[in-house]
């Protein structure tokens, strides 16, 4: 099915109220409220099929459509749901189905989470999207705006935050445990990028999968088989945003809340370069110039890094060195995570596993007990919200995880102009001192797939 923007907005606005309803006493068709959070995943394998048995383990809660580009990836979710209906377009679903939800999940390809969750907001439905929110710093900025002013409860999906070890981290940093905040290092092995050209190839994508609906808002471009769907679009610009985008709210979050959520003054790529507009480099180092707050010594420095770059000699003093499994001597640094350097000492804030802060004075590992926070379920605390059962916003709403999203994102704007120090002003969304980056803000959707607000 082949739906313009403009014909999709124009009938559903016949089924479905198009200001938004707030909280669990109403539905996006202001009908009497369900004993049962109803809604619809975007995705059905992957991480958005992690999505949907989490958000099912939330109870009462009921399943009530899924779109799927790839009908080769809907096995598992029909197998366990053969009744729900299945679309390959993200529309076709919104246009049948928002009178019957009320809120919806999105675990596609980075460059459609923005325009299907501003069409879900529009028509009033709460929204959950994975990390990163958005692909561009535009439209991080113009969803938060969008939900803050339109009362639209909203969670990212950065599952991490929610851990005992997350929560615990936050709280630390918050407590100033180390002092003044001067320095933080972010880290992770993975490599979402190539240095090698796309191969200079194409093929019909197969019958199962709808290339066009794929594509969706971006530009379009030709089938190469395995570079792209289902797995490394990750690694290509315009679709992922490599491993920085992957990875960088998950590891930016305990610090990033735990500091209070403080701003780029500046960004610098100091990594390779794109070897073509196709592909993100690999082995990324990005360095800010953060505005400080009273949790810091002035304005400070954090720094990212992937794949095989690695943090300076002076972090891994800092945390020292401890006995393995092995009998080995190794480095307190982790290879996922992030080391905050104050004052008084450092935190490393592991990523993944499970595992919790740690905190080192003089380059050891001190032996003061550190009360953990309780773990909480994710999606839970989003449907919560939703019915009214608690007070406070979603932890990640994207009030907080806009801005956060948008500190990642500078990185990946940085990697296209590498070496160049980037003065950017928070509040006007735009950089200071350069055209070429600030061309990299906002992308145009492609002709016939224009969303209304982005």
């Amino acid at each position: 099915m082949r739906t313009s923007r403009r014909r999709f907005l124009s009938t559903i606005a016949g089924s479905a109220a198009v200001a938004p309803w707030i909280g669990w006493q109403t539905s996006a068709s202001g009908a009497a409220p369900s004993k049962d959070l109803r809604f619809a995943n975007f995705g059905a394998n992957g991480r958005a099929w992690s999505d949907l048995t989490e958000m099912l383990q939330v109870p009462n809660t009921t399943l009530v459509a899924v779109a799927e580009v790839d009908s080769t990836r809907t096995n598992k979710m029909q197998e366990f749901h053969p009744t729900v209906p299945v679309y390959q377009d993200w529309r076709e679903l919104l246009e049948k189905h928002a009178k019957d939800l009320d809120c919806i999940v999105i675990g596609t390809p980075d460059h459609q989470h923005a325009p299907i969750a501003m069409s879900a907001m529009q028509l009033g439905l709460h929204v959950y999207c994975e990390k990163p929110l958005t692909r561009t710093l535009h439209e991080a900025r113009v969803l938060r705006e969008y939900a803050a002013a339109n009362g639209i409860i909203t969670q990212m999906g950065i599952q991490v935050s929610s851990t005992s070890g997350n929560r615990t981290g936050v709280r630390l940093l918050q407590e100033g445990v180390i002092g003044k905040v001067k320095e933080v290092h972010s880290l992770n092995p993975k490599s979402w990028g190539s240095m090698d050209p796309l191969p200079d190839t194409e093929e019909a994508p197969p019958e199962t999968l709808n290339w066009e609906q794929w594509i969706g808002v971006a530009k379009m471009r030709s089938y190469i088989p395995r570079e792209f769907h289902p797995s490394n679009w990750r690694k290509r610009i315009g679709y992922g945003t490599g491993t920085l985008g992957d990875m960088g709210c998950h590891i930016y979050h305990p610090w990033f809340m735990g500091l209070g959520q403080p701003e780029t003054l500046t960004v610098t790529s100091l990594g390779p370069a794109p070897v073509d507009g196709d592909s993100w480099p690999l082995n990324a180092k990005v360095h800010h110039r953060m505005k400080g707050n009273d949790l810091t010594d002035g304005d400070f420095d954090f720094t990212w890094y992937d794949g095989t770059q690695a943090a300076p000699d002076s972090v891994a003093a800092a945390v020292g060195t401890s006995i393995d499994a092995k009998g080995e001597e190794v480095s307190n640094v982790p290879r996922s995570g992030s080391v905050v350097i104050g004052e008084n000492g450092a935190v490393v804030i592991p990523h993944g596993g499970g595992g919790m802060p740690t905190i080192y004075r003089d380059g050891k590992l001190s032996d003061e007990t550190i009360e953990p926070e309780p773990s909480d379920h994710h999606h839970g605390n989003f449907a919560a919200k939703i019915r009214g059962e608690i007070s406070e916003d979603p932890r990640t709403n994207f009030n907080y995880a806009g801005p956060m999203t948008e500190t990642v994102l500078l990185g990946t704007v940085a990697m296209r102009v590498p070496g160049e120090t980037l003065e950017w002003d928070a509040a006007a969304g735009k950089f200071k001192n350069s055209e070429a980056a600030n061309g990299l803000v906002h992308d145009q959707y492609r002709e016939g797939w224009e969303v209304e607000g982005i």
